[in-house]
């Protein structure tokens, strides 16, 4: 069994794979050791890779590389199946890598868009040959909000979660009609514009907490992988096994 660690902003995501096959996912707002070592246990895993886009967790780091065969740590450094063509590497989250990989599991020999909808939107380009273009990096939905609610003396803290109008008939409609409309708009745009500049035939793939609500907002077709990261960690995970 293979384990992944997805550490984001607001949570850690747990992925067990057999395989290429998910087994088991777990959430956690904070990921304690002793958690973790139940889920090591429990499934016997034997490699594990681990990204964060926070400073790493120095138990956990200790708590793998004590516990499992062969670990990885996701940095500019891992061997990966795809070529980073980024200007400055060492700057790359590495979540934006595992998506990268990620995608290229999911849409083998295709453009793909990734639109990672978490605390930031990140939207990133792979080519069909597998480079890793670089992209644009935003706001988040919820970020959106709370900045309106925060540099304002008067505006609410809204959410996204309610009536969307075109054209905003209160304050509070008005609020979510220009945060999500606004998003809504941006992605689509580039989608457009990358789709143009890649030919046609490009994939559009929506990740992070975000991605089935943005999903169910844009007019474009776009694919919903809720694991995308931890397909790429797990990819990444069998590349290595072979070098």
């Amino acid at each position: 069994m293979n384990l992944t660690i997805d550490q984001g902003n607001s949570s850690a995501k747990v992925s067990v794979f057999e395989g290429n096959d998910i087994v088991a996912v777990a959430r956690f707002d904070l990921l304690s050791i002793s958690a973790l070592a139940r889920i090591i246990k429990v499934y016997d895993v034997r490699a594990a890779a681990y990204s964060s886009v926070r400073k790493p967790d120095a138990r956990i780091m200790e708590l793998l590389r004590k516990r499992v065969k062969r670990f990885i740590y996701l940095d500019e450094n891992t061997p990966l199946p795809v070529e980073i063509a980024y200007d400055t590497p060492h700057t790359l989250g590495h979540d934006r890598i595992a998506a990268a990989v990620g995608a290229t599991t999911c849409a083998p020999g295709h453009d793909v868009l990734i639109v990672d909808a978490g605390t930031a939107v990140t939207l990133d380009i792979v080519t069909a040959d597998c480079r890793f273009l670089g992209g644009n990096i935003s706001p988040g939905l919820h970020m959106r909000f709370e900045a309106l609610n925060n540099y304002t003396s008067r505006l609410p803290l809204v959410d996204y979660k309610g009536e969307v109008p075109l054209i905003g008939h209160n304050t509070v409609t008005a609020i979510r009609a220009g945060v999500v409309g606004g998003l809504v708009s941006e992605i689509e745009s580039y989608i457009d514009k990358i789709a143009a500049r890649m030919n046609g035939g490009l994939v559009v793939i929506f990740t992070g907490g975000d991605c089935k609500f943005l999903a169910s907002q844009v007019s474009r077709k776009v694919t919903v992988v809720d694991n995308l990261l931890s397909i790429g960690l797990n990819r990444i995970l069998l590349y290595n096994e072979n070098i």
